[in-house]
């Protein structure tokens, strides 16, 4: 019941961030709204009697992670009668706010596409077409309080080749990012909506509270392990599909969590020189490695 009531929360707690950020999403909703409203209790009824008359733990488990999604999509949408208008600033050219020195860098608070990519040089180059607030120091901290006012927003950060990077984090985010950024200790990304693709080498890759498709390529293992492992990934929270692309000779080492996941592995992936460890927990959906 407790990672039940955790999904809940977390699914709840996207789509107030999704509203938030993009509320013009919730006119999708518009013409189910009749639909979702009107049928409350007819559907509760109806899960929890099936609830009671099925024996089997797994199909107990999917009935309720059914009914809390369905709840909190009831919660946030809007009443039929209910129109929602919104006005929305155009985001304008890309232009370079600047060009910056960090060992870290902190992306958060941001409704925008999003790459980030190694280019030649050894400075850290901020574009974009939004008002952001860029704060420099060791970390390098983008954020931006009005993004939600703006479409078509996009940033682009440019990592120098000589620039050392130790950490990247993305967090309170909603739209597609790619990185790109080659050789960095850990990534860490939190509580976003949108699709991801991550390539590069790094020794740990962290996701909580996600939600969408997220293609990582592992382009090799760092030499350095930790704790025995080449390389840590974890996903913990939320829901969608993920795809592994790692490279030959490479083990993997999977644990699986309180989690609705299905899980493939394909077998050349049993055996290897290095360890790769691929942790799950309270995830729902799928998750790939080939």
């Amino acid at each position: 019941m407790k990672r039940l009531l955790g999904v809940f929360l977390v699914f709840f707690g996207l789509l107030l961030l999704l509203r938030s950020f993009q509320p013009q999403f919730y006119n999708y909703l518009l013409p189910y709204a009749q639909y979702i409203k009107q049928t409350f209790w007819g559907v509760t009824l109806l899960i929890a009697g099936l609830y009671i008359l099925i024996k089997n733990r797994n199909a107990r488990t999917l009935l309720g992670v059914v009914f809390i999604l369905y709840l909190a999509l009831y919660l946030v949408t809007p009443e039929t009668s209910f129109r929602w208008h919104f006005s929305f600033r155009e985001a304008g050219d890309v232009k370079e706010l600047g060009e910056f020195q960090a060992s870290k860098i902190d992306i958060e608070n941001i409704a925008a596409e999003i790459s980030i990519v190694r280019v030649s040089g050894d400075g850290i180059k901020v574009l974009s077409n939004l008002p952001l607030r860029i704060n420099e120091g060791d970390v390098l901290e983008i954020s931006c309080s009005g993004c939600p006012e703006y479409r078509n927003g996009k940033l682009f950060i440019k990592v120098g080749e000589e620039a050392d990077i130790n950490s990247l984090t993305l967090r309170n985010t909603v739209g597609d990012v790619d990185i790109n950024i080659a050789d960095v200790t850990s990534i860490n990304i939190e509580n976003v909506i949108g699709d991801f693709k991550v390539s590069g080498s790094f020794s740990s890759l962290t996701t909580a509270n996600f939600v969408g498709e997220m293609e990582i390529s592992l382009e090799r293992c760092p030499d350095i392990e930790i704790e025995g492992y080449c390389s840590q990934i974890g996903i913990y929270r939320g829901s969608g599909e993920v795809t592994l692309y790692i490279p030959d000779n490479i083990k993997v080492a999977p644990e699986i969590e309180g989690s609705l996941t299905s899980i493939t592995i394909d077998k050349g992936f049993e055996v290897g020189e290095k360890t790769l460890k691929l942790t799950a927990k309270n995830f729902v959906g799928k998750i790939i490695v080939e």
